[in-house]
């Protein structure tokens, strides 16, 4: 096996690599992630009512209508999607305890925890705070499309939600997700969950680098 195709299997046993956000200028915000070393990896959409892909040099044909786009470094997979406004959606977690995540969410469904489409392709937690988690098997179709952690990855993911709420998501995505080693739950002036920023590293970057993509999406807009 290509050791660039290896996912990390070893502790922590579940790691952030995905961040979801929708934007009204996704081609703005798509320009500045690839300064800061996010480049864009494949686009998804509508052609004459077909839903097709596209590489990143690929001509959009006239007609074509952009549902999503992926931007995609090492094991660092972030989604832009239009919106009538900047917004983080959920986060995505590869885990070699899936089977138990699933079960604690399931025993959790009276505290507002649940689960779908668990045996398909994008299985999503949905949590009691209006976030969802993607949850992926380590060894699953979408965590092998990705390139070795070592290359690239988040350091340091910082979920900053109301501070009324922060002890009991802290608690709460702890129980059922256990440890997720990137992410950091802290209280700030929101109405809703938002991931405002995120630290980058690996051996394709010369030194962590903090990418602030709610300045970088009022920049673009």
């Amino acid at each position: 096996m290509d050791p660039k195709r290896q996912t990390v299997s070893h502790s922590p046993a579940t790691r952030l690599f995905h961040l979801h956000y929708n934007t009204p200028d996704v081609d703005g915000l798509e320009a500045a992630l690839a300064d800061v070393g996010l480049p864009l990896h494949r686009r998804f959409g509508w052609d004459d009512g077909e839903f097709t892909s596209l590489g990143p040099d690929e001509r959009r044909p006239t007609e074509w209508r952009l549902r999503l786009e992926t931007l995609r470094r090492g094991a660092v997979d972030l989604t832009l999607a239009p919106g009538r406004r900047f917004r983080f959606d959920h986060l995505g977690v590869v885990t070699s305890e899936f089977d138990a995540v699933v079960d604690r969410v399931r025993r959790a469904e009276s505290e507002g925890w649940s689960v779908r489409d668990s045996d398909g392709r994008r299985p999503f937690v949905i949590t009691p705070w209006g976030f969802r988690v993607e949850v992926h098997r380590d060894d699953g179709e979408v965590a092998t499309e990705l390139v070795a952690w070592e290359t690239a990855r988040l350091l340091d993911v910082r979920l900053v939600v109301p501070e009324e709420a922060v002890e009991a998501i802290r608690t709460g995505l702890t129980r059922v997700l256990g440890p997720v080693s990137e992410l950091t739950v802290a209280s700030g002036d929101v109405d809703r969950p938002t991931v405002p920023s995120f630290t980058l590293g690996g051996d394709v970057l010369s030194t962590p680098t903090v990418v602030d993509v709610a300045s970088l999406a009022a920049t673009s807009d």
